[in-house]
């Protein structure tokens, strides 16, 4: 059995705080840092890994595709945290980063542990 992607990534960067995985619109893993606590409710992140997340990697890799060479992650900065999103294999990655930490360095990290594009 392979260790778990949240496990190698919370390993990979003490600064993450949440990882989940959707694959083919379903969420294969979804787990908060045990050095994080939560912000919200359990139930918001399973919503927004299944409905929200998706929908914006959808319409921003659609205007990617026209001219820009695709996308390779979007950052979303909420009240509480960054969330990043990165389209990875038949879905995405989501990683919850709090607001003092660099997005983009840890977008960069994960991307190149996870072989993506950047």
């Amino acid at each position: 059995m392979s260790e778990k992607l949240s496990t190698q990534l919370f390993r990979l960067e003490p600064k993450i705080r949440y990882v989940a995985v959707n694959q083919n619109g379903v969420i294969v893993e979804m787990e908060q840092s045990p050095q994080h606590p939560t912000y919200n409710p359990h139930e918001t992140d399973r919503l927004e890994e299944l409905i929200v997340n998706p929908i914006v990697l959808e319409i921003t890799r659609r205007r990617g595709n026209i001219d820009m060479n695709g996308i390779r992650y979007v950052v979303i900065r909420y009240g509480t945290q960054y969330q990043l999103l990165l389209p990875y294999k038949e879905g995405h990655v989501s990683i919850g980063v709090e607001l003092e930490d660099d997005p983009r360095e840890i977008a960069r990290k994960v991307a190149e542990h996870l072989k993506l594009p950047m």
